[in-house]
């Protein structure tokens, strides 16, 4: 299997879909697909013509996690493989997706644990379909979260039950996932990639600089002084104002019309 078979990558229009397609190990992360996942985020995030991304999974599964198959194996580096261990190459995408200046959807099809509940977690929007699975499961294995679980999941749902699910591997279903916050909507499983499709039209034809300086706000001021945040949206302001979006935006007002925005 080539790094080009592992993770799929499809552009409609403005919006690139990123799929991971390892089915037969329900896309689980080995360090090859981390490697091409990397890629396939990093240049969508290069490409001005991509505006918004979904990330899902082939298959049943949105992504089970680690492959601990490739861990117990001990295949990693080597000639063909990646020279960064797992770890190295999960925290760059990680970090990768949650700075992405560009609106990323999670569309989970099936179960996301582990390191793929921590995938999810570092999207913009989670999707569920009505089969979809969470859980934080390191413990299950003996080991902590070592993916982003513990930045990402407590700001999420909150300190508590952040530790509930991460102290007890508990997998919950796309219910309770969306009443503790975690997805945004749940769907029918033949309507996700149509609802997902939907949000990210919607997000590309927005004004892409704009909402790319509104999420890094978003992302760094979690514990930031309030004098610290309103600096960086006074910052935020004077770049996008000076954007022809912005300039759009106003004359549509003015003209009473839908503005046209085209992400400059």
């Amino acid at each position: 299997m080539t790094d080009e078979d592992r993770v799929v990558t499809a552009v409609d229009e403005a919006v690139t879909t990123i799929t991971l397609n390892r089915p037969q190990r329900l896309n689980a992360l080995d360090t090859l697909t981390l490697a091409a996942l990397d890629e396939a985020f990093a240049g969508a995030a290069a490409d001005p013509a991509v505006r918004a991304i979904i990330v899902t999974g082939a298959g049943r599964a949105f992504c089970a996690g680690a492959d601990v198959k490739e861990w117990a194996s001990g295949a990693t580096g080597g000639p063909d493989r990646p020279t960064d261990d797992w770890v190295t190459l999960a925290h760059r995408l990680i970090a990768r997706v949650y700075r992405l200046p560009k609106p990323v959807i999670a569309a989970i099809n099936g179960v996301a644990v582990g390191a793929g509940f921590d995938l999810a977690l570092s999207c913009d929007f989670r999707i569920g379909a009505s089969a979809s699975r969470f859980g934080a499961v390191y413990v299950n294995i003996g080991i902590a979260p070592d993916a982003g679980g513990t930045y990402l999941l407590p700001r999420i749902v909150g300190m508590t039950r952040a530790k509930e699910l991460i102290y007890t591997g508990r997998i919950i279903d796309a219910n309770e996932a969306a009443q503790i916050g975690i997805v945004s909507t749940v769907t029918d499983d033949d309507k996700l990639m149509a609802a997902a499709s939907e949000l990210a039209g919607r997000l590309a034809a927005g004004p892409s600089v704009a909402i790319g300086l509104a999420k890094e706000n978003i992302q760094e001021h979690w514990n930031v002084s309030i004098e610290s945040a309103l600096r960086s949206e006074k910052r935020a302001g004077g770049i996008a104002s000076a954007t022809a979006d912005h300039a759009e935006g106003l004359k549509a007002v003015n003209e009473k019309r839908t503005p046209q925005f085209t992400g400059h």
